[in-house]
């Protein structure tokens, strides 16, 4: 019996929703593999998972070679390591880096197969770091195939982008985040493009526990044009909160105190809203130079910007727009990654207007109306159940390792005195760079702050503020590092860089941390609200700071403050000239 022409068995199977979706895929899974065109189809789609698996090796093989950094960068491996049970330090890394918790639990609970006694084989652990990476970019590259007939054409573009991250100027880094963010992030937008709503509200959720930045995304619920403007909304908000309480509720329940957006590691408003990054990110992109951010991605994000600006691709003009607005203020344009989740979206939308140019009947179609939909693929709907598996893999797999961290933390566990205090080491012959990077695992917030004093010494503010802002992206509760940087924000002799609010944040920090014991913290505190212009503080606090200083013997740091505490008095605030701190 021929169940495709099979009237009443068709008209049975259409009363469950979930039977037409499996029937569908059925349908799009044989035109794939030629079952419909005599395998003209199959051997196209042979062709493209082939060039797919040789581009997820050649990647493997390329990424792994950085999974203890560089030496210019040890952060991959302790990032990648973070979620680690016998090695757990996730609490040492950035305010902002916390959020990013599912590649984060992934990494680490892939890591602890290849601990015993607290100790891994350095090899095995390169492979693992080049696998994970390899596996992403190869299931990206899946989604495009099984959506898109133009994939071998996108994905060939992703890989090429990609390789612009491997310039020293990108800084290197390979986080456990970004790969799996590009993927939700592009899935999101797949699913908006057939108007797929919840699946694409699905991808966004699963995809900001990545990388908060795929939240990006939510601005497509603002374009659904089948949906009053009260439901637009209401998506929009609901997808917001999603990640807001989850990522409140989750870091709460590890004892980790974490602002909802964090980015730049703010603890508040004021923190939230500082303009140094923008300034310098305009600074990059008015400086020429060869290792400029117009070229990254393969210069795609450059060009989609120019030649995307149809009426058509107006909902994902808006999403480029506002993902560059967010990096602008928040990211640093030096790293080309942080494009890479667009990379896919600006590629999808060049290879649609090529196809407007060279396609066959090119001149016709431009001038008819409506405007043509994206070349989608029949296998579109395989990605479906791909992207189920997929959320519910990685989710559940996250949820297990999240649930075994916090069995861990609690009081009345006796792993809560275990948890993060073994130092997990390599084992056998290592490279000099492996072992390098290895000692310096437990030491590379210090390796950051070491350098922004040198900095600081040779009157470089701008890379000593760089350098102390790694430092606590690296160990939050580093207290030179909060002191350091609070100074500098007060105090900097160039205007651009001072910024009192964010000074009073990280200098409070550090004194409560030393339970306000420290003379000279407290004389930096009131530096910074003297520069906050909050000076009725700044008076009381260098007092206190002028009187502990006296009670520890420390008469030079007296002497110090007290001629602070007269500029205080005339509402006035310190500003370096010689760069000398108090």
């Amino acid at each position: 019996m021929n169940l495709r022409n099979s009237k009443g068995w068709m008209a049975h199977f259409k009363f469950s929703s979930l039977g037409t979706r499996l029937l569908n895929c059925r349908s799009a899974m044989g035109g794939a593999f030629g079952f419909r065109q005599g395998g003209v189809n199959r051997r196209l789609l042979f062709v493209e998972l082939f060039v797919a698996l040789s581009l997820s090796v050649t990647y493997f093989f390329l990424v792994e070679n950085f999974a203890a950094g560089s030496p210019n960068n040890y952060s991959n491996g302790w990032v990648f390591t973070s979620c680690s049970l016998p090695g757990f330090h996730l609490d040492k890394l950035g305010d902002v880096w916390k959020g990013r918790l599912s590649g984060l639990l992934l990494s680490g609970w892939l890591f602890d197969f290849l601990v015993k006694d607290n100790t891994f084989p350095i090899g095995q652990f390169f492979r693992l770091f080049g696998l994970y990476q390899s596996v992403w970019l190869f299931l990206l590259f899946l989604t495009v195939i099984f959506a898109l007939r133009h994939s071998l054409f996108i994905n060939l573009g992703i890989f090429a982008g990609l390789m612009y991250n491997f310039t020293p100027a990108s800084g290197l880094y390979f986080y456990p985040w970004d790969l799996p963010a590009t993927l939700f992030f592009s899935l999101a937008v797949l699913f908006f493009e057939r108007r797929e709503m919840f699946l694409m509200a699905a991808a966004t959720c699963a995809g900001c526990f990545f990388k908060e930045t795929v939240l990006a995304c939510a601005v497509l619920a603002l374009f659904a044009n089948q949906w009053k403007w009260g439901k637009r909304v209401l998506t929009f908000a609901g997808i917001i909160a999603v990640y807001v309480l989850g990522k409140e509720l989750l870091l709460s329940q590890l004892h980790l105190q974490v602002a909802a957006f964090s980015m730049n590691n703010a603890t508040n408003l004021a923190g939230l809203l500082r303009p140094t990054l923008l300034i310098e990110n305009f600074k990059e992109l008015f400086s020429p130079t060869f290792n400029h951010a117009v070229f990254a991605n393969a210069g795609t994000l450059a060009a989609v910007l120019v030649l995307g600006w149809r009426r058509r691709f107006l909902p994902y003009m808006a999403l480029i727009i506002v993902f560059l607005g967010g990096q602008l203020i928040y990211g640093g344009f030096n790293e080309f990654r942080i494009f890479m989740q667009v990379l896919p979206l600006s590629l999808i939308l060049l290879s649609e207007r090529w196809q407007e140019y060279a396609g066959p009947g090119a001149a016709e179609e431009l001038s008819a109306a409506p405007a043509p939909a994206w070349a989608l693929r029949e296998t579109f709907s395989v990605l479906v159940p791909l992207t189920v598996v997929l959320i519910g893999l990685s989710s559940g797999i996250a949820a297990w390792r999240y649930y075994n961290i916090f069995e861990n933390l609690q009081p009345d566990r006796r792993a809560q005195s275990e948890l993060g205090r073994h130092v997990v080491k390599p084992e056998g012959d290592v490279s000099d760079l492996a072992t390098e990077c290895q000692l310096l695992r437990s030491g590379y917030a210090e390796a950051e702050l070491k350098l922004g004093m040198i900095a600081q010494g040779n009157h470089q503010d701008a890379d000593a503020i760089n350098h102390y802002q790694r430092a606590l992206e690296l160990d939050t509760n580093s207290v030179p590092a909060l002191s350091n940087l609070a100074w500098l924000l007060a105090t900097a002799s160039d205007s651009q860089l001072r910024n009192g609010n964010e000074a009073v944040g990280l200098a409070e920090r550090a004194c409560q941390l030393t339970q306000y014991k420290e003379a000279l913290l407290i004389g930096t505190l009131a530096a910074a609200y003297a520069e906050a212009g909050r000076f009725s503080d700044a008076v009381v606090t260098a007092e206190k700071a002028h009187a502990l200083a006296l009670a520890q013997g420390q008469k030079d740091v007296a002497a110090r403050i007290e001629q602070l505490l007269e500029l205080y008095k005339s509402g006035r605030a310190y500003h370096q000239e010689t760069k000398a701190a108090p």
